[in-house]
């Protein structure tokens, strides 16, 4: 928690000189100040013993990207169903391509649950959810990076690589945990094909 804390301002001096309508600074700066706050359970596929030093480490990564000039790239926006994906390429250097994509989901359903000791009960569930994501493309082709949030849960999960980090919180949001799994394969879908143009 001590390391989260010192790494904090550092990070948001350096998140300081972004501008225009790319998010990762704010979503940056949400989601470092609710980890400095809350305990989470950390799901990493390169290490046994995750920790959030080394999340807060990580995320410095996408703290430089967040501060990235946007002036020399060529915008562009789509929408593509419920998804609106904004794009930014760069003529030169090794970042090729950063993508934001956003959408945002109203989940309205009845789950039953069934116990041994009772009947079922039923409980609806109603929530709306903002995702966002961002990825990342440099000229090393395999070197992809992608950061997952939703607006009032925080940070759901980032790929540096090949390396997955996944957060789970000991109190999500209703619905989240129903929802999760179809987002993700929906994000996965959009940004494949977004990438392949």
């Amino acid at each position: 928690m001590l390391f989260i804390q010192t790494i904090l301002p550092l990070l948001f001096i350096l998140l300081q000189a972004q501008g225009g309508n790319f998010a990762l600074k704010q979503d940056l700066e949400k989601d470092l100040k609710q980890l400095s706050s809350t305990s989470v359970f950390i799901s990493d596929n390169t290490s046994a013993t995750p920790s959030l030093q080394t999340i807060a480490q990580d995320l410095q990564l996408f703290g430089v990207v967040a501060t990235i000039e946007l002036g020399n790239s060529k915008y562009s926006q789509q929408t593509q169903d419920n998804y609106t994906i904004q794009q930014w390429k760069f003529p030169e250097g090794n970042i090729k391509a950063l993508y934001q994509i956003e959408t945002t989901i109203a989940l309205d359903t009845v789950v039953t649950q069934r116990y041994l000791e009772r009947g079922p009960t039923q409980h609806r569930i109603q929530n709306k959810f903002t995702f966002r994501a961002y990825a990342i493309s440099t000229s090393a082709g395999s070197d992809h990076f992608y950061y997952l949030t939703e607006a009032e849960q925080g940070l759901l999960e980032y790929r540096i690589g090949n390396r997955l980090v996944q957060l789970s919180y000991p109190e999500p949001k209703e619905g989240l945990n129903d929802i999760l799994p179809k987002v993700e394969d929906a994000f996965s879908a959009v940004l494949s094909a977004v990438v392949k143009n």
